[in-house]
């Protein structure tokens, strides 16, 4: 059954695009690759575009069918589910960083002190009514917000360019590409976010001319991005290692901005919206694979152990966004891009697949 339309698919895609790539992937690339942090960047965003094609390629040549349905008519179930056991932990991951990184949030840029209680009560109630609800409700929530946040992302960013110095990036490559080769593989735990839109197979309504819409606008979205990062880059130079939250901070150079006051409340609301509701994408994706992996018709059930395992996970972490940094650095990289990695070889697997039987 389609649920949600062409235009709210490409709105979905766009807010994961944008989920974690606005806040702290650019100073802490910038850890790793230096002045040359940009190109970094710029690789990373020809990854992801590389697999947003290949994925809405995949959709786009099994419209009636699930992904599930895809990769047990493929492999059979049980290897189906494996497979997705690998995506469920994937998303997992992602979604407690989202969690982690707006509670961070709100206690840096908002509050000096904010219980913890106070968010994680509303927060996971929110999202959690929304992955219940399911996908036709976000995605008009998405469609209704995603001009306000594109528009206040611009804004945000805009602030700062009398303040960019383009000589902080220069000399370009000066120690050769190897500090570059570095930022790429270290955000690559922030990458590979289009693999999710697989979970929507089955459900969208594909209309005329889609595709070269579809990968225009998500392009578009990546230069939007890139830009940003380049704005970060230039205004904040050598001491850009050192910013928790690039898009949030690059407004306090506005003279106008500063002279309201300590906070910026349009990066705040955009920003809320924003992490809340891709938050909600991948509660609601974790909840669709549990459903598929456990048999159940339902999603209560596979809700409740996706937030379960949100809350020992960050307990681990003990809700600390630096500590939850190191884990990205080390074993989380790992985990990610491997699940990545199997995930892009499979999709061409699938393809190869379909191309034989056809």
């Amino acid at each position: 059954m389609k649920v949600i339309s062409s235009l709210q698919f490409t709105f979905i895609s766009i807010f994961l695009l944008l989920s974690t790539k606005v806040f702290t992937i650019t100073p802490y690339v910038f850890g790793y690759a230096g002045k040359d942090s940009i190109w970094s960047m710029s690789f990373g965003a020809l990854i992801d575009l590389a697999i947003l094609v290949l994925v809405i390629v995949i959709m786009q040549k099994n419209k009636e069918i699930t992904f599930f349905e895809l990769l047990k008519k493929s492999f059979g179930t049980i290897i189906a589910k494996i497979l997705l056991c690998f995506l469920f932990v994937f998303i997992l991951l992602k979604a407690l960083f989202l969690y982690q990184e707006t509670h961070s949030f709100f206690l840096q840029i908002l509050f000096d002190e904010f219980p913890l209680l106070l968010y994680v009560i509303p927060v996971l109630f929110i999202t959690g009514y929304f992955a219940v609800k399911g996908i036709d409700t976000i995605a008009r929530s998405i469609e209704i917000f995603a001009i306000f946040v594109l528009i206040g992302v611009i804004i945000c960013a805009s602030t700062a360019v009398n303040d960019a110095n383009f000589n902080y990036l220069l000399p370009f490559f000066e120690d050769g590409i190897g500090p570059s080769l570095d930022g790429l593989w270290a955000q690559m735990f922030y990458r590979g976010n289009p693999i999710i839109l697989l979970c929507f197979m089955g459900k969208v309504e594909f209309k005329k001319h889609f595709n070269v819409k579809f990968i225009l606008s998500n392009f578009i979205l990546l230069l939007m991005l890139l830009g940003t990062a380049l704005l970060f880059y230039m205004v904040y130079g050598p001491s850009a290692r050192y910013v928790e939250f690039a898009l949030a901070d690059l407004p306090q150079y506005d003279p106008f901005v500063s002279d309201l006051g300590r906070f910026n409340w349009l990066s705040v609301v955009v920003c809320t919206f924003a992490l809340f509701l891709t938050s909600s994408v991948f509660l609601y994706c974790l909840a669709l694979i549990g459903r598929w992996i456990l048999g159940l018709k339902r999603s209560i059930i596979p809700i409740g152990i996706s937030l379960t395992m949100v809350i020992i996970l960050a307990l681990i972490n003990q809700f600390s966004l630096p500590l939850m940094m190191e884990r990205i650095a080390n074993e989380w990289l790992w985990i990610n891009a491997s699940v990545l990695f199997l995930y892009v070889l499979l999709s061409f697997g699938l393809l190869i697949f379909r191309r034989k039987n056809e």
